[in-house]
């Protein structure tokens, strides 16, 4: 039973196998070529295809493969990057009575194997552009092949087919005879087409280099890259000029047609000078010029990416062009019609021929030739157009000559007119200016013999003012001798010490002033020791006890009212009177010294009431006195003037009183005493407010914090460093701005 089912089962399924297969296979139509036929198209009904998408299948593998009648439109699959197979059977009715020649008619096909039978085995030829030309059987720039009858039997043929450009299959088998006459007429036609080109091409870069209009260099030269492109797509360049460079050919078809398409748009911009009619149009075929340029980069590494890109340029920039001379045209630009004319002609030409190439239409000879007619047109009419603009122009230019002949005319009338009228006018003038002439010259003799009693005067004021100099310098010197000498001070503090000093004139209102004091006896009262019983004992008490003297060394660094000469004489009234205060007077204290030294201000100056106390000092004094432990004992009093100094490293600062010497004063209160031990190694800094005061560029001033900040930076330097390091610190603040005031900075290093 179970057997019975299975059999039935598998007679039906035969049966309806048999009856589907003739509904999915289409039995190949062998193509007889009878004695009457001078050529013969394939068709879908002769022609049947393999799609091979991975490029992998042998010969031998696709011979037992399945093919699909090939019923593209002109035979054509477009851009792909698969391999096709074709096959086609021939039969030769009268074997060895006629040549057949086999045209595959796109030359633009990289790489194609042609199959052919024969007696045992398969003939294999390999053609494609990308071999060189004269590897071809036939000499073509189509693919030809020359094809053997040996009976009339039917011969069945294998192509194989790989290409980045557009892959078609327009086969058509042709008698020797008719091709050669065929071929003949094609390359007349072509030689005429390309020489009308050419020609015109050179006759208007002659133009060119006679009118230096820009226009017909971009024209020119889209005419030449044009032929270029025109031929490279017809094969034509490949076979006639770069035969031997299948790679540089088959590259730069892209590369001619992308500058064709660039110098079209220049030659539209400059042509209908769209910057002033279409500006907007302007940027727009600006664009299409750079998308062209990148289409041609491109193509250098992606051929078939380039190829797109180029069509999509020709379609997109013949319109623009179109509508851009339109609207040129609407605008007044009379040559525009031509030029919309020649590319309307020119852009359906084109856009045929590129939509048969893209298998839209089919491939025949007016689908092949089309873009040549219209071109050809073209050229014509855009010669039309070129003349009429130079006619334009030169209407244009004789009428703007005659308008500025009227221009000039009228100008010249009016300019005589004013001449005239100006004339008059300068005679007038000139009697004027022969009054003020004599009157100029009254004047000049007046101004003569001032400029000589100012020329006497200014000789008498450069006398006194080098007498003046001369004596400032004198003064100078004579302050300079005044002031502690390098050996003095090398004396009492050895190399521990450094001067800052530096007037602002030629003398200077800041003096530095030291000395040494040694007591030479004390007279002590012992009574607070050893009471007395009676009066005769109390007076026996009263003693001399002679002390063991210790040195006194005081340092002044003082600031006088003003600054120049009357600084200076001040400078010379304070040295005389510390001098005599601490030296002679032998006042030791320094709070007292200051007291006193106001007073002998006030009575030297004569401050005795409020009509003279503009002249006065501010003072940085300090006694040190070395003590038996070794550190040094450092009194100090100042009049409105701080003392800065480091104490293990760090920076402290003794404030001075806030009252100046010198003015009227009648409640002039007293100087304080400020005390402070100092081991070896620490160091005084005694200074004027000259440095705090310095402006820069912005004349902001130099200020106290600053000056802090410089010490603490200073301090473990060796104090000649210091020195030089503070003059640099004002030299870089102040950036060659003048000196405000006097300068005097006394660093001493306690040892």
């Amino acid at each position: 039973m179970v057997i019975r089912i299975f059999s039935r089962f598998l007679l039906n399924s035969s049966l309806a196998l048999l009856l589907v297969l003739p509904l999915c296979t289409q039995a190949q139509v062998t193509q007889t070529l009878e004695s009457t036929t001078s050529s013969v198209y394939l068709t879908n009904q002769s022609l049947y295809y393999l799609e091979d998408k991975a490029g992998a299948l042998s010969f031998e593998q696709v011979k037992n493969r399945p093919f699909q009648p090939l019923n593209k439109k002109s035979n054509s699959f477009g851009l792909s990057k698969s391999t096709f197979w074709v096959k086609f059977t021939l039969k030769d009715a009268h074997p060895g009575q006629h040549s057949w020649l086999f045209e595959l008619g796109h030359p633009l096909l990289d790489y194609v194997d042609f199959y052919a039978p024969t007696d045992s085995s398969w003939n294999k030829l390999k053609l494609g552009d990308m071999f060189p030309f004269h590897q071809r059987p036939i000499k073509s720039r189509f693919f030809v092949v020359p094809l053997h009858f040996t009976d009339s039997s039917p011969h069945t043929y294998y192509i194989k087919v790989k290409s980045t450009s557009t892959i078609q299959f327009p086969i058509k088998i042709y008698k020797a005879n008719t091709f050669y006459v065929k071929q003949g007429y094609e390359l007349f036609v072509s030689g005429l087409y390309y020489g009308i080109i050419f020609v015109m091409a050179l006759y208007n870069l002659f133009i060119f280099f006679s009118l230096r209009s820009q226009s017909y260099l971009f024209y020119s030269l889209a005419l030449f890259f044009g032929l270029l492109f025109t031929g490279g797509i017809k094969g034509d360049t490949f076979q006639f000029l770069w035969s031997q460079w299948p790679t540089f050919s088959s590259v730069t078809i892209v590369i001619f047609g992308s500058l064709f398409m660039m110098f079209l748009a220049l030659y539209t911009n400059s042509f209908l000078m769209t910057r002033t009619y279409a500006p907007f149009l302007r940027k727009v075929l600006l664009g299409v010029i750079v998308l062209s340029i990148l289409s041609a980069f491109i193509n250098l590494f992606d051929a078939g990416i380039g190829t797109m890109m180029l069509i999509g340029v020709f379609l997109v920039n013949m319109p623009l062009m179109i509508i851009t001379g339109v609207i040129c045209y609407r605008k007044g630009l009379s040559p525009a019609r031509f030029f919309v004319i020649a590319w309307i002609v020119l852009a359906v030409g084109g856009f045929l021929t590129a939509v048969a190439y893209a298998g839209f239409l089919p491939f025949n000879f007016l689908t092949k030739n089309v873009r040549d007619i219209g071109g050809a047109v073209a050229v014509v009419l855009l010669s039309l157009a070129l003349s009429e603009r130079y006619k334009q122009i030169k209407k244009e230019k004789e009428a703007t000559q005659m308008k500025m002949l009227d221009m000039q005319k009228e100008a010249n009338e009016q300019l005589e007119q004013k001449v005239q009228e100006r004339t008059q006018e300068l005679q007038i003038k000139n009697q004027e200016v022969l009054t003020q002439n004599e009157e100029l010259h009254q004047q000049q003799e007046e101004i003569i013999a001032q400029n000589e009693f100012i020329a006497d005067t200014n000789l008498k004021l450069k006398r006194e003012s080098s007498k003046t100099k001369a004596s400032i310098q004198a003064a100078s010197a004579i302050q300079n001798a005044i002031l502690p000498s390098e050996e003095r001070l090398k004396d009492l503090f050895g190399n521990d010490y450094f001067v800052f000093y530096q007037p602002k004139d030629i003398v200077s209102g800041d003096f530095y002033w030291t000395s040494m004091v040694k007591p030479k006896f004390k007279i002590e009262d012992l009574w607070q020791t050893n009471q007395p019983k009676t009066e005769e004992e109390a007076i026996l008490q009263l003693t001399t006890k002679t002390l063991n003297a210790k040195d006194l060394i005081f340092i002044a660094v003082v600031d006088c009212t003003g600054h120049g000469v009357p600084g200076a004489f001040m400078s010379m009234i304070g040295n005389a009177l510390l001098n005599e205060i601490i030296n002679e007077s032998l006042i030791l204290e320094t709070d007292k010294i200051l007291t006193r030294l106001h007073e002998k201000l006030n009575k030297e100056l004569k401050q005795h009431n409020q009509e003279n106390t503009s002249h006065g000092m501010d003072v940085c004094l300090c006694k040190l006195e070395k003590q038996d432990e070794g550190h040094t004992r450092v009194y100090f009093t100042g009049a409105k003037r701080p003392l800065y100094y480091i104490k293990q490293g760090m920076l402290q600062e003794l404030r001075g009183d806030r009252i100046s010497l010198g003015g009227f004063n009648q409640q002039h209160n007293n100087f304080t005493v400020q005390i402070v031990d100092l081991q070896p190694g620490d160091t005084l800094y005694l200074t004027t407010d000259g440095m705090v005061d310095s402006p820069n560029t912005r004349r902001k001033s130099f200020g106290t914090l600053r000056l802090k900040n410089l010490i603490t930076t200073c301090a473990t330097l060796p104090l000649d460093q210091q020195k030089s390091k503070f003059i640099q610190t004002l030299k870089d603040y102040r950036q060659g701005t003048e000196q405000r005031d006097d300068i005097t900075i006394l660093g001493l290093r306690i040892s």
